[in-house]
């Protein structure tokens, strides 16, 4: 049985793998026994300050938590909210493969496109404090440790929630959810979905395009509004063509959408490929860049090599959060694209270059300190190979971290 309380059996439950890397003290049943005790007279006397340290990326302001019996409630205080409120992220993939169904279809429709300007931080705190009021009348301390959560965040002059937290995660998708419900059920619409501040609409043609974002956003919740330079329309016909070409390409969700015109030979069915978003692939080449200034750096030809593997296929890691064994990278994060996307050679040509070229302020100084047997190394690793056959490699916590150091943020 699922127990919503903050006492320290439950608390302790919220310790993983990770904290005891990170303070090897709590080994020590006594020392771990006075943080869980400072978890558990945190949630029940609120915080006294907040202690989140903040980190500027990607032009984002992103947040942690500095202090383990503070994270510890929060945890239990994310878990609850997750599951009384049964708010839950969607798929991204599920996400994906449905709108390339809807994309497929041969009959003319519109796709709209919607970003949410400066999500979390725009986020109303008392408008969410009194959802929440309304929702956890049954889990009292759970709502006093969002409330105090909330009322730090205000003595800090914090808007909204804080980016970057799990409970934030959690509050976010409870705080849409009527929205959601009231999107869904807007008059002929084909598919609605969201992922975190992306949306996407796909509904019968429209003549007027601003139209469907009035509705949307007079949907939206308090202090929310779109970001309408980021928000985009397409409109797909019914023309029906013998050698049909590509009618539109967008980009939700870090995948490219190539949609042909409808075929004349079968005119209920398009055409639709999917590749890697431009952007993603950048950030990709970007990690190649910074691996490899990392070994100019230190010269540990063996982490370039296991960072090349990382970035070019699949690998695997002990996830101590959900206790299970996690597969990730390209042919998962990617798993519904082409086979020969052109993402996949484009990104094995910038790869290439970077290893054979002899000139450059990188390459130049590659080919310098690396020697022939160490190049055919790496010229083995290929984003086209690794997706195709699924070439997986397996990698420990600590190293995994010690890995993606370099380009984490990247």
């Amino acid at each position: 049985m699922y127990d919503p309380t903050f006492g320290r059996t439950s608390l302790a439950r919220q310790l993983n793998k990770s904290d005891f890397l990170n303070d090897p003290a709590l080994r020590n049943p006594a020392h771990k026994a006075v943080v869980v005790a400072q978890a558990v007279a945190i949630a029940k006397n609120g915080f006294a300050s907040l202690p989140l340290i903040s980190n500027r990326i990607a032009g984002r302001t992103i947040f942690q938590v500095n202090d383990l019996a503070s994270d510890l409630v929060l945890r239990k205080a994310a878990q609850n909210i997750r599951l009384i409120t049964a708010s839950k992220q969607g798929s991204r993939i599920e996400i994906i493969r449905r709108l390339k169904l809807f994309c497929e279809e041969g009959i003319p429709f519109t796709i709209a496109k919607m970003d949410i300007k400066n999500f979390y931080p725009s986020v109303d705190q008392d408008f969410l404090s009194t959802l929440l009021t309304k929702r956890l009348m049954t889990a009292p301390s759970t709502g006093s440790v969002i409330t105090s959560l909330i009322d730090q965040c205000r003595n800090n002059l914090l808007s909204g929630l804080p980016p970057g937290l799990a409970i934030s995660a959690e509050l976010s998708e409870f705080y849409m959810q009527d929205f959601d419900r009231h999107v869904r059920k807007i008059a002929n619409i084909h598919y609605f979905a969201r992922y975190v501040d992306d949306m996407v609409v796909v509904l019968p043609i429209q003549k007027d395009k601003n139209e469907i974002r009035k509705i949307i956003e007079s949907f939206l919740p308090n202090g929310l509004s779109l970001n309408f330079s980021k928000s985009k329309t397409y409109n797909f016909s019914s023309t029906n063509i013998k050698y049909p070409s590509i009618e539109h390409a967008f980009d939700y969700l870090g995948f490219k959408f190539n949609v042909y015109q409808a075929n004349s030979k079968n005119p209920m069915i398009r055409k639709v490929h999917l590749d890697i978003a431009s952007s993603k692939v950048k950030k990709n080449k970007t990690r190649i860049v910074k691996s490899f200034l990392q070994y100019l750096s230190d010269g540990k030809f063996e982490d370039l090599k296991d960072r090349l593997r990382i970035l070019t296929c699949g690998y695997q890691f002990f996830d101590e959060r959900q206790k299970k064994l996690r597969s990730v990278g390209l042919q998962h994060t990617y798993s519904l694209i082409e086979n020969d996307a052109p993402a996949l050679i484009n990104l094995d040509k910038f790869l290439t270059g970077m290893i054979l070229c002899n000139s450059g302020p990188i390459s130049g100084r590659l080919a310098l300190i690396m020697t022939n047997r160490e190049r055919k190394e790496l010229l083995k690793l290929s984003f086209f190979t690794g997706f195709n056959n699924h070439v997986h490699f397996r990698f420990g916590a600590s190293r995994l971290a010690h890995l993606i150091g370099c380009w984490k943020y990247a």
